[in-house]
């Protein structure tokens, strides 16, 4: 059973900026109700703008509901789901797209910064996915997407906890979409390549600063609104694992990783810097 946003309930992680302000913002154009969820109320209520511009002139529809909270934290990513399941009575459509990235060596990297990565790309993912799960299972009916990252594809130096939590990530959801095959609830992976956003700006140091540089690779990246625009179209026809903005060196690394490792882990060592 395919998936539409028209007259969907569909919450959005990470919808402050980036991917998932773009996935959110299209999401309006083709329909969707919306909740916004990521850390920074003021960039939510930006994005909610930027979304109720897309629908002018559409028929009226509840206003998007913006949903401020921490992914890291346990308690309150619990809070927040039981939040989110009543604001509009259900979700059809769950989006696990926020996360934190890491630029910084495994024996560099403190402990407690590797397992708050963990905790907010992947502990994350497996709670607000149980969360919604049983409503969607009455209904036999929605869909949850986790976008991940090249990242999940293949390792890469500095990246050792960012890497590790998106192939958990791929392990869990594939696994999951195994249990639930011949059901109503599709479940799919996206694979972003190199996308104008600020994840790398924003990933995390060694001690667990900001790391404050935008990777070359994502200065000339895809577009995220047309990273969007591509994602849906995908999704809606029902496509399971998407790869997108992958440019040829992306997709070489992939390539590379699966079938001559040796020379893959030459070539990425000498791209990282090593």
């Amino acid at each position: 059973m395919q998936q539409t946003l028209a007259d969907s309930v569909v919450w959005i992680t990470g919808a402050s900026s980036g991917i998932g302000r773009a996935l959110a913002v299209e999401a309006a154009r083709r329909g969707a109700t919306l909740i916004l969820s990521g850390r920074n109320e003021g960039a939510l209520r930006g994005t909610a703008s930027l979304c109720a511009e897309r629908r002018s002139g559409a028929p009226r529809r509840p206003a998007d509901a913006i949903l401020p909270f921490d992914l890291a934290d346990l308690n309150a990513r619990l809070q927040a789901a039981q939040k989110a399941l009543g604001i509009f009575g259900r979700i059809d459509i769950l989006v696990l797209n926020a996360g934190v990235s890491q630029r910084a060596r495994f024996t560099e990297t403190a402990p407690e910064v590797f397992d708050l990565i963990m905790e907010t790309n992947f502990g994350s993912a497996v709670d607000l996915t149980r969360a919604v799960l049983p409503q969607m299972r009455e209904r036999d009916s929605g869909m949850i997407v986790c976008v991940s990252s090249v990242a999940g594809l293949m390792g890469a130096p500095w990246r050792t906890a960012y890497s590790a939590s998106k192939h958990a990530q791929a392990g869990f959801f594939s696994s999951l979409r195994a249990e639930f095959f011949g059901s109503g609830i599709q479940i799919s992976m996206v694979y972003p390549g190199f996308v104008r956003t600020a994840i790398s700006e924003n990933a995390l140091s060694g001690d667990g600063a900001r790391h404050g540089e935008l990777d070359p690779l994502q200065k000339s990246g895809q577009d995220p609104a047309e990273t969007a625009r591509i994602v849906w179209d995908r999704l809606e026809a029902g496509a399971l694992d998407i790869e997108v903005a992958f440019d040829f060196k992306a997709r070489l690394g992939v390539f590379l990783s699966r079938h001559f490792p040796k020379l893959f882990v030459r070539s990425i060592s000498k791209h990282g810097g090593l």
